[in-house]
């Protein structure tokens, strides 16, 4: 009897570790849903500087196909990439011949596509992106308002030249 007990103990304890194991996917699923709905959010926000108005496709014999706006999340070849449309849907785009494959993709089904460690790493890659293309623009803000500076102090010298030599040609008469 003792190894009848024991193998409804080990039976006892893989149901439990069933159940565990389905609470602990089903909180991870919950987990994935809000972060790539994060993740979606975010990339759209920042569609203006990352996105593109018309993504290419190219076939290897050069045939080219327009998917219209979105934001490339990967390039894996010329025929082949992840796209976030502006519908907040992704969508894998395939050149198959001579034939465009457009297939959405359902939020966690997205790993079957990329991994998540290549989505996040996007994400990052694009703000970085944004704040790098924002501090360009700083400077370039900045080095406009020095000249600018610059430009209204000589004219501010010239007139107050050009206001002492008035002066100066009045007294004179």
């Amino acid at each position: 009897m003792g190894n009848l007990d024991e193998i409804k103990k080990l039976m006892e304890e893989l149901i439990k570790s069933e159940k565990n194991r389905e609470m602990a996917s089903k909180e991870m699923e919950e987990v994935l849903e809000k972060s790539i709905s994060e993740i979606k959010n975010i990339l759209l926000t920042i569609k203006k500087y990352i996105g593109s108005k018309n993504i290419k496709l190219r076939s290897y014999s050069g045939k080219i196909f327009e998917v219209g706006e979105g934001i490339v999340i990967f390039d894996k070849s010329i025929d082949e990439k992840i796209i976030l449309k502006p519908d907040n849907n992704f969508y894998h785009y395939k050149v198959k011949g001579e034939e465009l494959t457009a297939t959405p993709i359902p939020d966690l089904k997205i790993h079957d596509y990329i991994t998540y460690d290549t989505l996040f790493e996007t994400v990052k890659n694009s703000l970085k992106r944004c704040i790098q293309k924002n501090e360009e623009e700083i400077r370039l803000y900045k080095s406009t308002v020095y000249k600018i500076d610059k430009y209204n102090k000589e004219l501010e010298e010239i007139l107050s030249l050009k206001k002492s030599v008035e002066g100066k040609m009045e007294s004179d008469l």
